[in-house]
């Protein structure tokens, strides 16, 4: 969330963001809550005033009884003082509430350098790598070709869980272990440190990683418990340093990590109805790091370029875009996607996002670090490294071949014990 300091002091700066992002609705918070925060802080000079004249009236009344004079005046305006403070408490309490509601709703400060549009029409390519191939033969969509080859059992899925959740097998299976073991891999080379993290987290830790108001409709509860399953590897990462202070020196920390995700998707696209490109369930290999704030915005430049790098790699054409301001999320205010190619869809689409959430994310979580006596809020930046479930749709639909065969991309013939996946006699 924004620092209430900066959005007293910087009114204006505040409500331009707004509706740079096409949230003029939400205007109306910026006054309220200036409103408020002077409200506060009168209450505050309130009470310390208060506390003050006690002590002063604790003083006087020691010293008339050591005098052995009466003091009954004295202990009487004493004992009105604390019922006084404590109204005064009730409504900072109150008002602090009120004004943390609308502070976790006001969305990030953006960069200087995202692009400003309404909607995801407006996002820029920033470029295309790799050429897509052309096939001289009907492509299949990839749940036709892993049915054809019997490597995956969407129906199976439906009947045991439901709708978007299904079985992997087989080669298939192993081919998204190997995107798992590879994309670990590619990062531990580059400096990063692999963390098994818990596949669950509690409402508070949650609440700083994310709106969980937002996210409700998103991610699964556990029923009876104070837990949620994690609809990101992300959320975890940045929980571990939660209520730390970390050296400067240490800095960037980088953090990297491979999980299930679990996330409900409700809304206009939904689930596929059959195959693996959105899902309930599926796994992926996160990156994480966590920076001070002068050099953070190379760093976005640096994850986007570790990915980059990885699906040039597999030999997957791709192509990047920039988020403009109308469709970037709320806790970012830069972020990059990574859109691969899909023949059969004719279509480029998302498969990674790489955000920088600058001090956002790490003021609730109260994450910072220390240069001397100082304290700064971490920045904290993210990025997709790979989701096993589209980056195997996208194999699947660029390496089939005309006999219904599929190859592997060869980065990938280390962790398997196959090239191709053939069809079955």
């Amino acid at each position: 969330m924004l620092d209430i300091k900066f959005i007293v002091e910087n009114p204006s700066e505040v409500k331009h963001n707004l509706k740079k992002r096409f949230k003029e609705g939400q205007i109306w918070m910026v006054d309220e809550l200036i409103q408020d925060y002077t409200s506060f802080k009168l209450l505050k000079k309130e009470i310390d005033d208060l506390r003050s004249e006690r002590n002063k009236l604790s003083k006087e009344i020691n010293k008339l009884k050591k005098e052995k004079k009466k003091a009954d005046k004295e202990i009487k305006e004493a004992a009105k003082i604390p019922s006084r403070v404590k109204e005064f408490e009730e409504k900072m309490d109150l008002l602090k509430s009120n004004m943390n509601e609308k502070l976790i709703q006001l969305p990030n400060m953006l960069h200087s350098t995202t692009p400003v549009g309404e909607d995801e029409s407006k996002n820029p390519e920033i470029k295309k790598v790799g050429k897509p191939k052309k096939f001289d033969f009907k492509l299949k969509s990839h749940g036709e070709l892993a049915e054809s080859l019997n490597i995956a059992d969407f129906e199976a899925g439906r009947k045991v869980a439901g709708q978007g959740f299904n079985y992997i097998i087989g080669e298939l299976a192993q081919l998204d272990y190997a995107l798992q073991r590879y994309g670990v891999d590619y990062l531990i080379q580059r400096g990063f440190t692999f963390v098994v993290p818990p596949m669950v987290l509690n409402k508070k830790t949650l609440s700083g990683a994310v709106n969980i108001a937002d996210f409700k409709e998103v991610i699964y509860k556990v029923e009876g418990e104070d837990l949620y399953l994690i609809g990101t590897g992300e959320h975890p990462l940045v929980a571990l340093f939660a209520g730390k202070v970390l050296d400067k020196k240490d800095l960037p920390t980088k953090l990297c990590t491979v999980t299930p995700c679990f996330r409900k998707e409700i809304g206009s696209r939904g689930v596929d109805t059959k195959g693996l490109f959105r899902m309930h369930q599926f796994n992926k290999v996160e990156q994480v790091m966590l920076s001070s704030k002068e050099n953070s915005f190379d760093r976005l430049e640096e994850m986007e370029k570790i990915t980059e790098d990885f699906f040039e790699s597999l030999e997957i054409p791709f192509r990047v875009i920039e988020i403009c301001s109308g469709d970037l999320g709320d806790k970012f205010a830069k972020q990059y996607d990574i859109e691969a190619w899909f023949p059969r869809q004719e279509a480029y689409k998302e498969v990674t996002s790489a955000g920088h959430c600058t001090d956002y994310q790490s003021r609730k979580l109260n994450i910072k670090y220390a240069t001397g006596k100082e304290r700064e809020y971490v920045h904290l930046l993210n990025n997709t490294m790979v989701a096993t479930s589209r980056a195997m749709v996208a194999i699947l639909e660029n390496f089939q071949q005309k006999d219904g065969s599929v190859k592997i991309p060869k980065v990938l013939h280390e962790y398997l014990n196959f090239k191709e996946i053939k069809p079955k006699k």
